[in-house]
């Protein structure tokens, strides 16, 4: 074999191992970050309606809570909590674009917060006052939003209304049933003892996975979900209690929600927890009466 043979033969080995190391190297980087983010994949409970259908659910219900309940009337307050939502809410898993996301204090101080189908999420000021940095009231509406993607509400509903009217159902299509005359035919209104919210032990737990998941890729530390619900847990009963009224508190919180920290990796460096803004409004709030008329 001639010199300049050999050489191209010695280039081409070079390469050969070049291409053989970055091809391992990329391949070590793929298992890595596959086992450093092995988070739980959950999909919506079925369902009989669209999402369009979830979003005109959710607002009808809506103008019935918003007459029965006291909702603050603050902008800085709304606002705030507004901006917070929608940067939980762009982390979600199953995020439909018909979901018309809007985020409510309601001016009392039990600490409750519920969700309506379609995006609707309504946080009393109660929350705010016992949440003791930013991160605890992150988790609350990441929790909130993980029933409204996991379309808890309407799939209680699809199994409550085919129970019902099995013989209108079709290939799961509604037919000329309107959402109107679905909750009518239901007697579906707004209350704590509707279907829409009375939710199990089981979509609580899924509720908090995905909850973590949107704390964790927003940059908060996902435990900080957990230690909310301990802390009102721990609280005497009265303002804490109307929370677990409402959601079911599942077995062994802590280990899920530590064993889905660590199929994410652990918690995101430099978790952030708090911020000014957090602080100025939770103060706001709680120099307000009980209730403001509205």
């Amino acid at each position: 074999m001639s010199h300049s043979c050999r050489l191209e033969q010695s280039v081409y080995n070079g390469m050969l191992h070049k291409l053989s190391a970055y091809t391992t190297a990329f391949a070590l980087i793929a298992a890595l970050t596959a086992y450093a983010d092995s988070r739980t994949q959950l999909k919506p409970g079925w369902n009989l309606f669209s999402t369009e259908q979830d979003v005109e659910m959710g607002l009808e219900v809506a103008k019935q809570a918003e007459i029965k309940l006291p909702i603050l009337n603050d902008p800085s307050a709304t606002a705030y909590i507004n901006r917070l939502g929608k940067q939980l809410v762009a982390r979600a898993p199953h995020n439909d674009p018909h979901y018309v996301w809007q985020f409510k204090i309601v001016n009392d101080r039990n600490i409750n917060a519920f969700a309506l189908p379609g995006g609707l999420i309504y946080i009393n000021r109660g929350v705010f006052e016992s949440a003791e940095n930013e991160a605890q009231l992150a988790g609350v509406i990441a929790h909130e939003t993980g029933h409204v993607v996991l379309r808890h509400g309407t799939s209680q509903v699809s199994k409550a209304y085919i129970a019902q009217a099995p013989l209108s159902i079709i290939g799961g299509v509604l037919g000329s049933n309107s959402v109107g005359s679905v909750l009518a035919q239901l007697g579906i209104q707004f209350a704590t003892n509707s279907i829409l919210l009375k939710y199990s032990r089981d979509a609580e737990q899924q509720a908090d996975i995905v909850g973590v998941q949107i704390l964790h890729d927003s940059g908060y530390h996902p435990l900080a979900m957990v230690q909310f619900f301990e802390t009102i847990q721990a609280q005497s009963k009265g303002r804490a209690s109307e929370f677990f009224s409402d959601h079911p508190n599942p077995e062994n919180r802590i280990n899920y929600v530590q064993a889905e920290i660590e199929k994410l990796g652990g918690p995101p460096p430099n978790a952030r927890a708090d911020s000014p803004d957090f602080h100025e409004i939770k103060n706001r709030l709680m120099s307000l009466a009980d209730t403001r008329p509205r």
